[in-house]
């Protein structure tokens, strides 16, 4: 069998494993040799098997010709058969940083592109070559040895909350650059050459010559990124223990906290611990961001210690006897020095998130979405907060209809609301994330 045979059937058959179903799938496509590889060979598999294929093509508007590039590679995408979809990232450019902002922009409009067509599942043509670079710019950076697991095949989107509920798929980890150029040679098809993948400025193109000119040396690529897979493999036992602690020693409440078994976190290897607090924190705070390690230390030495602690926008506190976290209500409150969480109009038959913790649905009266507050206000008989901490009830999502409270998360409901906590989706996207996908974008039961 050629190379060029060989391929197809390896990513042919990654793909029936992945998405075994009929649904709809991604493709991050920029037209570029990568992306243009996996187009030509995902669409030949989509065809085959009755899959709608999205191409999902981002302009960054930041070079003059990008407009046009994205031009063809929509029209690249329409000859092979797939969806086309054209997305513009707008408005003001950051002067610093701007490849990392580049990259957070394109996830955002990538998964609300996935969501608007129900896609789950989002492929991505990073490669061998990309693995390494990948490596070597965290180790370079002075990562920790996670951060040298590197890109995995399977994991969630890494934007919060536009990203819930969608799994990236990067099929060629293990097929170096120069083998897609060769089937795209071979199948006489052509790419677009950007012109920043050719600038040194740039951290990676930086890195990829100086892993241009080790390799001949006697740099082997592929026994440096099997061994970022090894670590992988630790990373992954690391997060799956942290899984199973949490199914005995957390539990969540739809109102917004959660409940922890303090003897069973105790008992856990420091390392597992720390990793099911961190969870439990970007859940229950609804925040994009990673907490800071320090942060964290502190969370994890409040709870064994049974005390008050604040940190990354969450609290730990005791009550009835039980150890809680919770969300910050300072954070949605709003604090002197920083605002909070403003009311916001949701219009009927919509459909928005709130928080980072909440999505909300209402399909007959226009609301209003805000904190309950303080002076718990048009709350009327309040028996049923009795079962939710006090320090927790201001920071309650509360929904109102000219004043009057319609609902309240996990507390009172609504025939024509629908109030959906994420808190557990999230709790398992960050532990969880390469776990084989369901057909479908997942939707939590609503509270």
């Amino acid at each position: 069998m050629t190379a060029g045979a060989a391929l197809p059937k390896r990513l042919h058959a990654w793909l029936d494993q992945a998405h075994p179903g009929s649904g709809p799938i991604g493709l991050a496509y920029s037209g570029g040799g990568d992306s243009h590889a996996l187009l030509c060979l995902a669409a030949q598999w989509a065809s085959a098997r009755g899959v709608v294929l999205h191409a999902l093509t981002v302009d960054h508007q930041l070079r003059p010709e990008s407009g046009d590039e994205a031009e063809r590679a929509l029209e690249a995408a329409r000859r092979l058969g797939a969806e086309r979809v054209l997305l513009r990232w707008t408005g003001d450019k950051p002067s610093t940083g701007i490849q990392a902002a580049a990259r957070q922009a394109r996830h955002v409009l990538l998964a609300e592109a996935c969501r608007v067509r129900k896609i789950d599942q989002l492929l991505l043509a990073h490669t061998l070559d990309d693995q390494a670079e990948t490596v070597w710019m965290r180790l370079q950076a002075g990562g920790g040895w996670r951060g040298c697991a590197a890109m995995a095949p399977r994991a969630a989107s890494p934007v919060w909350p536009q990203g819930r509920g969608i799994v990236l798929l990067r099929p060629l980890l293990d097929v170096r650059r120069a083998e897609l150029r060769d089937y795209l040679t071979g199948a006489g098809e052509g790419w677009i050459e950007d012109s920043s993948n050719t600038d040194p400025r740039y951290t990676r193109i930086a890195v990829r010559r100086r892993l241009a000119r080790l390799e001949p040396a006697g740099l082997q690529i592929d026994r440096f990124t099997g061994w970022s897979r090894d670590i992988a493999g630790i990373e992954r036992s690391e997060r799956s223990a942290a899984a199973a602690l949490g199914e005995t020693a957390v539990r969540f409440h739809s109102w917004g906290g959660a409940e922890l078994d303090v003897e069973c976190l105790a008992r856990a290897a420091p390392v597992i611990r720390s990793r099911l607090v961190e969870a439990v924190t970007l859940a229950l705070s609804g925040r994009a961001d990673t907490p800071r390690r320090a942060a964290l230390d502190g969370l994890v030495d409040a709870l064994l210690r049974r005390r008050a602690g604040s940190a990354a926008g969450v609290q730990t506190l005791q009550w009835r006897g039980a150890s809680w976290i919770i969300r910050d209500p300072g954070a949605v409150l709003g604090r002197v020095d920083r605002p909070g969480r403003k009311s916001f109009p949701v219009l009927q038959n919509s459909v928005l998130v709130w928080d980072g913790r909440y999505e909300i649905e209402t399909s007959g009266v226009n609301i209003i979405a805000e904190p309950l507050g303080k002076g718990y206000k048009g709350v009327g008989d309040r028996a049923d907060l009795e079962a939710i901490p006090g320090l927790a009830r201001s920071g309650l999502l509360t929904l109102r209809s000219r004043g009057e409270v319609l609902a309240i998360a996990g507390v009172r409901h609504h025939p024509q609301l629908r109030i959906v906590p994420l808190m557990a989706q999230r709790f398992q996207s960050r532990l969880l994330y390469d776990a084989p996908p369901k057909q479908g974008v997942s939707q939590p039961a609503p509270a």
